[in-house]
């Protein structure tokens, strides 16, 4: 039952807040170029805010005490994430602050746990362990980044495929009680996105685009889904 509440809250957030998050759009005039598949239509790259708020807020209300302080490192990675989208949504001049953003926000998901990263190889001194996780964060955001940017809708869809998939084996394996509310809070959002985007778009709405902070934002938890996956199998 509260897995189902977790991911309607999630689902549901993305409604409440989209619509809000045009009006920004349609203040700041951002309108789609024609000839590309929503000519006409406001625009704002910044429509990641809905999926951060989405996921945090099912986060926060589902969690356990123990639970959500668990998820301190990855909850400060997304807002280094946002914050730095945001920065950049307001002034260019910022644009290489999104890039040390990235890695800070992959340094703070590895080394914030208690100071002590998971063992990824055993046998491996500890140092070694947080730089070969940091390594593979930074590497699967921008992978991920780089497929969205080739082939968006399909990659989005594979995401929310990748979450489902981890929350029903992370269920069997009766992981830890966050981990599987992180998997369902983003499959939630992702549901959320994609169907208010199928919506605006037969209506005619105005329609935020998840851009490069939401891209990233989905990047991230996938990152973390995956390490407590590797870190699983390689112990």
């Amino acid at each position: 039952m509260i897995a189902i509440l977790n991911f309607a809250l999630a689902f549901g957030a993305i409604f409440l807040v989209q619509p809000s998050v045009a009006q920004v759009a349609l203040a700041k005039n951002l309108m789609a170029p024609e000839g590309s598949h929503a000519p006409g239509i406001p625009l704002l790259s910044m429509g990641g805010v809905s999926m951060f708020i989405g996921i945090n807020l099912s986060l926060a209300i589902f969690s356990t005490n123990e639970g959500f302080a668990g998820l301190h490192p990855l909850i400060a990675a997304l807002i280094i994430l946002l914050f730095s989208g945001l920065l950049l949504d307001t002034n260019m001049a910022f644009r290489y602050v999104r890039q040390l953003a990235r890695l800070l926000a992959a340094a703070v998901l590895v080394l914030h746990s208690h100071g002590t990263p998971n063992t990824f190889f055993p046998g491996l001194p500890p140092w070694l362990n947080a730089v070969l996780q940091m390594a593979f964060v930074i590497g699967f955001m921008y992978g991920y980044h780089e497929l969205v940017l080739h082939r968006k809708m399909t990659f989005l869809y594979l995401a929310l495929l990748n979450a489902l998939v981890f929350f029903l084996f992370m269920w069997q394996w009766q992981a830890p009680f966050n981990d599987i509310l992180l998997a369902l809070s983003l499959s939630g959002s992702l549901s959320g996105i994609l169907v208010y985007s199928r919506y605006a778009r037969i209506k005619n709405k105005p329609l935020p685009l998840i851009g490069h902070t939401g891209t990233f934002l989905i990047a991230i938890i996938l990152a973390a889904l995956w390490l407590e996956i590797l870190v699983f199998w390689a112990n």
